[in-house]
């Protein structure tokens, strides 16, 4: 069954009883270390290599960085006219890139030393993104950010060369709307998802699928560990399921309690911790955080959202949780010890 995240069928999903490793509750929600309002809705977030910041696009075109301490963004680059659908950086985090919902892909110079304090950037360079006819929903950058992935409104998958912004590959992934994209770090393998509750696994190289697993309800989050491969994978079926890197068949997965659905997903950079967002199907206004050992699937900590959902996750640095949602920023830190239980 095809469920979108705009129009989730709650009835598709009810009674499905959460079981499953992990249950034990930490003692209290670890609350907000920082928060940031910014000037138009969150779009898309990424970490910056080498740093501690994270880059934001917003739905305005604009591009913020923040180092998740100060009560303002570092930066704001004002690169695109339109909705930023994805933000990545270079190897060396001295290159942001961005693309917005058009096609137009901005890179722009970038020194994470010094521009955590300074107002300006290098000047920005851009490109047009042969994107045809459809109308994309989705877009990731390889980690390295040497490549972008578009996803199409009817299943499409594009592949680009960021430096030249020339088409690779151009793919009929799915038959309908892509929900989420991941590329996996050091490698050519891209994993999507749609409305139709497929998984497809990709080779950016050739152009062909390598695997595939049809489910029975939509994926909205999907997160390749930085370490292994691990495919992470979440949605309105309740479950965080780890899937291996090889396989992808599924290793271990452990059922969110009703009615959270998995909206979101981030890996620490050691692949130890998975944070992971929720949000609650029957109103997809309220969302939690929690953080969960990779292994043991036990939640290390919960974060204090207010009840507020997050749209996207990312680790920047060992310990430091950041998420976006609405106008919001926010950073949580993972502490040091495991909390008390009760």
């Amino acid at each position: 069954m095809g469920v979108t995240r705009t129009h989730v069928v709650a009835c598709a999903i009810a009674g499905m009883v959460a079981t499953g490793a992990g249950a034990q509750q930490p003692a209290a929600p670890i609350p907000v270390s920082a928060s940031v309002t910014l000037p138009a809705r969150t779009a898309s977030l990424a970490a910056i290599n080498g740093s501690a910041l994270v880059a934001v696009g917003m739905a305005d075109g604009k591009v913020a960085v923040w180092n998740g301490r100060d009560a303002a963004p570092s930066l704001i680059l004002a690169s695109h006219a339109v909705k930023v659908l994805a933000v990545g950086s270079s190897a060396d985090g001295r290159t942001l890139w961005s693309v917005d919902r058009e096609g137009l892909l901005v890179h722009t110079p970038f020194n994470p030393a010094v521009e955590a304090t300074s107002p300006d950037a290098g000047p920005s360079s851009s490109r047009r993104l042969d994107l045809g006819a459809e109308r994309i929903v989705e877009a990731v950058f390889s980690s390295d950010a040497s490549l972008i992935v578009t996803g199409g409104e009817h299943g499409e998958l594009r592949v680009f060369d960021s430096a030249s912004a020339a088409l690779r590959h151009q793919i009929r992934a799915h038959r309908t709307e892509l929900q989420a994209l991941a590329v996996r770090p050091g490698s050519s393998l891209v994993a999507s998802a749609s409305a139709e509750a497929d998984l497809r696994i990709w080779d950016m190289a050739s152009g062909r699928e390598t695997s595939s697993v049809d489910g029975a309800l939509s994926l909205f989050a999907l997160k390749f560990s930085p370490t292994d491969g691990t495919l992470a994978a979440g949605g309105v079926d309740r479950r965080l399921t780890l899937r291996d890197a090889a396989t992808f068949k599924e290793l271990r997965h452990v059922a969110l309690p009703a009615p959270k659905m998995v909206a979101s997903l981030a890996w620490s950079p050691d692949g130890r911790w998975l944070a992971v967002g929720d949000i609650d199907d029957a109103t997809l206004s309220k969302g939690e955080i929690h953080v969960r050992d990779a292994l043991s699937r036990a939640v290390i900590c919960r974060f204090d959202t207010g009840g507020m959902p997050v749209s996207s996750l990312v680790f920047a640095g060992e310990r430091t949780v950041i998420g976006v949602g609405g106008t919001r920023i926010r950073a949580w830190t993972v502490p040091a010890t495991r909390p008390g239980r009760r």
